[in-house]
């Protein structure tokens, strides 16, 4: 019965009151943009709102998200599609309930001092400059590395054209581009902006911006997930959260909170080699990424990517992967 009312309220929109059952707890990548959607949740209080008390937990890397939410120690994460199409098919019971980004949040960086002389043709053209070059990426075998490959084979090379050398996490990949160990790296905010800031280097292609292969374009890259536990036993509390997500989504993409949202960033974000301009920037250039929707399109892209990489046997559908409760298409009201 106290499902039944608690499901009648979310759908007339009016908050019930919050109990002990509607607590939880979010994985987030700590120094990290990608994660915003959710801690503008938090600041915003629209999980408060919607009747839910939330903890931010953060957590380091991909696979430690994976292994907090199917172990139960948190509630929801944030983590990639491909590695969601993995734990899947692993047998590991975890669900989508939300999407985060509905661009792949990526830009090709070319290290100070390597000629360029195809940058201004745009892709497939300028990927010319790179070939025979070592290419940096997070690790060797995840999808990172097969983007990269993706981008190298997109434009006409082929993936033996390029050295592909594992470099780890942004922190750990500029000083590499900066010894000029790697000539490219393919990363995520802020280390894209911090480049070009500092004259260390250029970006060649920008996946967040539709340039690079057309299979990107508009293509999902992570979202939120939670255990099956979780989705049965307290659909209310998954369905406070991904409302809350919404509002968070609709709040922050209105242009006249785009300061307010930067104020916020800078709290969880510190990048002390950006000025007041270039950080405001980059989140403003980043707020095109976000959206809560997760399409078929997504899942059916990142699971053919696995499968041609050899790391499933076959492919997976939105059906097998996504909550029949995560919306597929989404609109802020008004």
């Amino acid at each position: 019965m106290r499902r039944h009312i608690m499901a009648g309220l979310l759908a007339v929109g009016l908050a019930a009151p919050a109990t002990a059952q509607d607590k939880a707890s979010v994985g987030y990548y700590p120094g990290a943009l990608i994660s915003m959607p959710v801690l503008v949740a938090s600041e915003r209080k629209f999980f408060e709102k919607n009747g839910l008390t939330v903890e931010l937990v953060p957590v380091a890397s991909g696979p430690a998200m994976t292994s907090a939410v199917a172990s139960g120690s948190v509630t929801f994460v944030n983590n990639s599609w491909d590695n969601l199409i993995l734990a899947v098919d692993k047998g590991l019971p975890v669900r989508a309930v939300a999407g985060s980004t509905v661009k792949v949040p990526f830009a090709l960086i070319a290290r100070k001092g390597l000629p360029l002389p195809h940058l201004a043709e745009g892709y497939p053209a300028d990927i010319k400059d790179l070939v025979g070059k070592n290419w940096g990426v997070l690790a060797l075998g995840v999808s990172v590395h097969f983007m990269a490959q993706t981008i190298l084979t997109d434009a006409g090379f082929k993936a033996s054209d390029a050295t592909f050398l594992a470099v780890g996490l942004p922190n750990t990949a500029r000083p590499a581009l900066q010894r000029g160990t790697v000539d490219t790296y393919l990363s995520i905010e802020p280390l894209p902006s911090i480049v070009a800031a500092n004259n260390e280097g250029t970006v060649v292609v920008d996946l967040a911006k539709n340039q690079g292969p057309k299979v990107f374009h508009d293509l999902g890259y992570n979202g939120w997930w939670a255990s099956s536990a979780t989705l049965k036993d307290k659909p209310e509390v998954v369905a406070r959260f991904t409302k809350s997500l919404e509002e968070s989504y609709c709040w922050f993409s209105r242009p006249e909170n785009l300061d307010e949202v930067v104020t916020l960033m800078k709290k969880y974000v510190k990048v002390p080699d950006l000025s007041d301009d270039a950080f405001k920037t980059m989140v403003k250039g980043l707020l095109p990424t976000f959206g809560p929707e997760i399409t078929s399109r997504t899942i059916d892209i990142w699971s053919k990517l696995l499968v041609d990489n050899k790391q499933l046997a076959a492919s997976k559908t939105r059906q097998d992967v996504v909550a029949p409760t995560a919306r597929e298409s989404f609109r802020c009201p008004g």
